[in-house]
C-alpha cells in the first residue's frame, strides 16, 4: 500500500523547465545518427542548443500569472531587448555590411521581429509545459504514446517513472519561428496516427486527451479480450 502512495505521489511532481532542459540535453544522441553528420551538423547543433536553452530560461523567467496578458509579455519582452547593450552592438556590426547599404532600417524591422518572435516562442514553451502537465494525470498503460507539439517537441509518455520523456526534434528546429498563439499536436502510438488537433486553449488539450485515452482504453481491452478468448 505505502508503495502505490510513493508512486502516486511521483506521478504528481510537476514537469518543470528543468526537467525540459535536461531532456533536451540527452536527447539528440539518438538523433545524431538520422540526421546530417560533421562539422557543419554539429556548429549548428550547438548553437540550436544554446537558442533552446535560452529561450526555456527566458519562458521560466516569465511565466508568473503577471504574464498572461499578451500586452504586458510584449512589453516586457520589448524592454529587455531594447536594453541588450551586446544585442545592439551586434545589429549595428551586422547593419555596416555593403549589402545592407550601411542602413539601420533592416536591422530595426529585424528587431521588431525578434521581439515578436521571443513573445511567440515564450508563450508556445509555457503553453507546452502546461499540456504536458495535463497529459502525466492519466494514468497511460505503457503503450509508446507520443504527443508532438506543433512537429518540434515530441513527448512520449510511460506507464514507468519518470512517466514523460521530451526530445527536441533538432531537424525541425526552424519550425520555432512559425509558433503563434496556436499550434498543431499530433498524437501517435508508435508510428500509428491517432489523433491531430490545433491548440488555442488549455480546453482543447484535455479534449484531444481525453478522447486519445479513451481510444487507446478501448484497444487495450479489445486486446485483452482476444488473448482471453
Amino acid at each position: 500500500m505505502e508503495k502505490n502512495n510513493k508512486k502516486a505521489d511521483v506521478k504528481r511532481v510537476n514537469y518543470s523547465f528543468d526537467m525540459l532542459r535536461n531532456d533536451i540535453l540527452t536527447a539528440p544522441t539518438e538523433d545524431n545518427e538520422k540526421l546530417e553528420t560533421g562539422d557543419k551538423y554539429l556548429r549548428e547543433y550547438q548553437s540550436k542548443l544554446i537558442v533552446a536553452q535560452m529561450l526555456s530560461y527566458l519562458a521560466e523567467s516569465y511565466e508568473t500569472e503577471n504574464y498572461k496578458d499578451n500586452e504586458l509579455l510584449r512589453n516586457a519582452i520589448e524592454t529587455k531587448v531594447d536594453g541588450d547593450e551586446q544585442l545592439s552592438g551586434f545589429l549595428f556590426f551586422v547593419s555596416q555590411n555593403p549589402q545592407f547599404d550601411y542602413s539601420w532600417n533592416y536591422m530595426r524591422k529585424c528587431r521588431t521581429n525578434y521581439i515578436e518572435f521571443l513573445v511567440n516562442s515564450i508563450r508556445f514553451l509555457n503553453n507546452v509545459l502546461v499540456d504536458i502537465n495535463l497529459l502525466t494525470g492519466k494514468p497511460w498503460s505503457g503503450n509508446n504514446i507520443h504527443v508532438v507539439f506543433h512537429n518540434i517537441l515530441d513527448v512520449e509518455l510511460t506507464s514507468e517513472e519518470p512517466f514523460v520523456k521530451a526530445r527536441l526534434l533538432w531537424e525541425n528546429f526552424y519550425h520555432l519561428v512559425t509558433v503563434k498563439n496556436d499550434y498543431d499536436i499530433i498524437v501517435k502510438a508508435n508510428d500509428t496516427l491517432l489523433k491531430a488537433s490545433g491548440r488555442k486553449e488549455p480546453s482543447d488539450m484535455k479534449k484531444l486527451i481525453d478522447s486519445v485515452f479513451e481510444m487507446v482504453n478501448n484497444e487495450s481491452k479489445k486486446i485483452t479480450e482476444n488473448e482471453n478468448v
